[in-house]
């Protein structure tokens, strides 16, 4: 089955019907389903350096709902030449609002790993890294 949501530039029109946080013309990128009206947008924080746990701070917009959330960033490939490259989505922390405005958790989270197995690590660098795996822990 192929994947529907794709990772995509945001248009200006986009940003205006969905009141997005986006500057026109900035080219900010987002994983979209278009047909089905859903989308993610957001990414990782932290650095692997000295940060003890990298995050993943999202937003997922499905049946009209717009949900904030966070998922830990397990283990992934150290080189962008391994293939397949490999992304753990480890754990979700936590989903804001919390009764997931009304919505079922199993169809907002297979919503959820969807969008993300079309994002992998980074949305738009995939470019990098068309050969990949991603798996989750939850």
């Amino acid at each position: 089955m192929p994947v529907a949501f794709v990772n995509e530039v945001v248009s200006d029109a986009d940003i205006d019907a969905y009141g997005l946080p986006f500057e026109k013309g900035k080219g900010h990128w987002w994983t979209r389903d278009k047909e089905r009206d859903l989308y993610l947008w957001g990414g990782r924080g932290g650095n692997p350096l000295w940060d003890q746990e990298i995050q993943g701070r999202f937003h997922l917009f499905i049946s009209g709902s717009s949900l904030r959330l966070a998922i830990s960033l397990g283990r992934w490939s150290q080189n962008w030449h391994v293939k397949p490259y490999h992304i753990v989505w480890d754990q979700l922390l936590w989903i804001d609002p919390p009764d997931m405005g009304g919505l079922e958790r199993k169809h907002v989270i297979s919503v959820l790993k969807e969008a993300l197995l079309a994002y992998g690590r980074d949305g738009w660098e995939n470019i990098n890294t068309p050969d990949r795996v991603v798996t989750f822990g939850f």
